[in-house]
């Protein structure tokens, strides 16, 4: 919804809510009233009617037929009083519900059952009805329990291992490496437009210019959102690293509004790349690059390492990714790109709004079209049990596509994607919004053997032996 009509419009959504309310309501009334008058008349209470009520006479040996005794008349009145009684505890049970009806909903828990709706990744939510549930959740809150605890169970109920609930000073630690340096949380809404997810961290530039949660962004700098992925743009950020970033905001149909935000959090990235040039026994120069993790910054770090190393004579590659537990799967993918000529599979990935996998096809994003193909020379990957997730989709993209062997030992084995979702309440949820598989639908989970392994040789050494004879730094933590 548009944020600056909102005031406008709130007052008829509430009357509408209103009268609709009070109509439900109304109703319920009517049919509580209706089952008191059917119980006090199951219980032999009878409401009184407007026809004469019958009272029965008894012949009295003093005088003329006359009334019961006094008792049996106070015994009347008190069943005449029941139905009343009834009544009134039907009008305290409708205006209840009425009550609870019209209580706005917790917003932690209604963002986080958005989030899971509209972005995990099992659209059957682990054969769960999700609209049933968000009942049974938003009444348990009104009920007193608290909303963490109601959150923590609605993303355990989802069955998935690497979906959780992330505390507020973790998701603050997080935040602290986001390369827009802000502190702020971007996502996407289920218009595609790009908003700001949660509330800015306190301290913070966004919070300071009294930015809000909801408020939608069009364009970062130069770089709008209509023809760059948040990853790109994010990329570029931390490319350029600029002292200040200008966020461009729809604040409504066709205005738009400028805040520039001091980047307070920078600080130079750590390189994720270690790369070198050594020459073996043949007098045959090769070229390492070791990836730590895998992030925004990867490709980059990658492309200009090659371009350096073949300046010095490298005539083929060696990727060690032994060790390297993952990080961003899109970053993986730009990296991959590297090595594989435009139109190729990398991967498939299964997303929420898909009933099955879709190709990601090299050269799909045109701003990343210098770095397609520009690696031509020979590649051999290095795996162990510690390369894991994005890393995974990394080299499973290279060998799929018959670019590259691996050799070491069987991988990890996690194709998940998980995406983290800023609440209200400052905590966040990681979600599962993708798996991936390889080129031609390999799976990914439990691991992908390499095709040389450990206990095998590549020109008589070992995956560590090799990296040895090239003279390549050892692998450390």
């Amino acid at each position: 919804h548009d944020l600056a009509t909102m005031p406008r419009c709130l007052g008829t959504v509430w009357m509408a809510v209103l009268v609709l309310a009070a109509a439900s309501h109304f109703l319920a009334f009517v049919q509580l009233v209706s089952a008191s008058v059917r119980i006090g008349e199951v219980m032999g209470q009878p409401l009184a009617t407007p026809s004469r009520p019958r009272v029965a006479r008894v012949a009295r040996a003093d005088g003329p037929v006359g009334l019961r005794s006094a008792e049996h008349s106070g015994e009347l009145t008190q069943r005449k009083q029941r139905p009343v009684i009834a009544v009134l505890v039907a009008m305290m049970l409708s205006f209840s519900l009425a009550a609870a009806a019209l209580a706005p909903p917790d917003p932690t828990v209604e963002a986080a059952w958005g989030f899971v709706r509209r972005n995990y990744y099992d659209q059957t939510f682990n054969k769960q009805d999700w609209n049933a549930l968000h009942e049974r959740f938003l009444r348990r809150v009104d009920q007193g329990e608290r909303a963490e605890s109601v959150v923590r169970e609605m993303v355990q109920s989802l069955g998935d291992r690497y979906s959780r609930v992330i505390d507020a000073a973790t998701f603050e630690q997080l935040m602290a490496f986001d390369p827009m340096g802000v502190g702020l949380v971007l996502a996407r809404n289920d218009q595609k437009e790009v908003i700001i997810s949660s509330p800015p961290f306190a301290g913070s530039s966004a919070a300071k210019a009294g930015l809000r949660q909801g408020q939608r962004v069009e364009k970062v700098d130069d770089m709008s959102f209509k023809e760059l992925s948040l990853l790109a743009v994010a990329d570029r950020v931390s490319t350029r690293d600029p002292p200040s970033v200008t966020l461009t905001l729809r604040e409504g149909e066709g205005e738009t509004r400028e805040v520039v935000l001091e980047r307070l959090r920078q600080a130079k990235p750590q390189n994720q790349v270690e790369s070198g040039i050594v020459t073996n026994a043949l007098g045959h120069k090769v070229g390492f690059l070791r990836l730590r993790t895998v992030g925004a910054r990867s490709a980059l770090e990658m492309q200009e390492a090659l371009g350096r190393l073949r300046a010095e004579g490298a005539q083929e590659w060696v990727i060690d990714l032994r060790g390297n537990g993952g990080g961003s799967f899109p970053a993986a993918l730009e990296a991959a790109e590297l090595f594989l000529p435009k139109g190729a599979t990398a991967a498939q990935v299964k997303l929420p709004s898909v009933d099955k996998e879709k190709p990601i096809l090299v050269g799909e994003e045109g701003e990343r079209q210098e770095r397609v193909g520009s690696a031509t020379e020979p590649v051999a990957v290095l795996v162990d049990a510690g390369s894991a997730s994005a890393s995974e989709v990394l080299a499973v993209a290279l060998r799929g596509n018959c670019r590259a062997p691996l050799i070491g030992s069987r991988t990890y084995g996690k194709a998940a994607v998980q995406g983290v979702f800023g609440l209200p309440n400052k905590e966040a949820v990681a979600l599962t919004v993708a798996r991936y598989s390889g080129p031609h639908g390999e799976r990914i989970e439990g691991g992908l053997e390499p095709d040389l392994s450990s206990g095998l040789s590549l020109g008589g050494l070992s995956p560590q032996g090799l990296m040895s004879a090239l003279g390549a730094p050892q692998l450390s933590a």
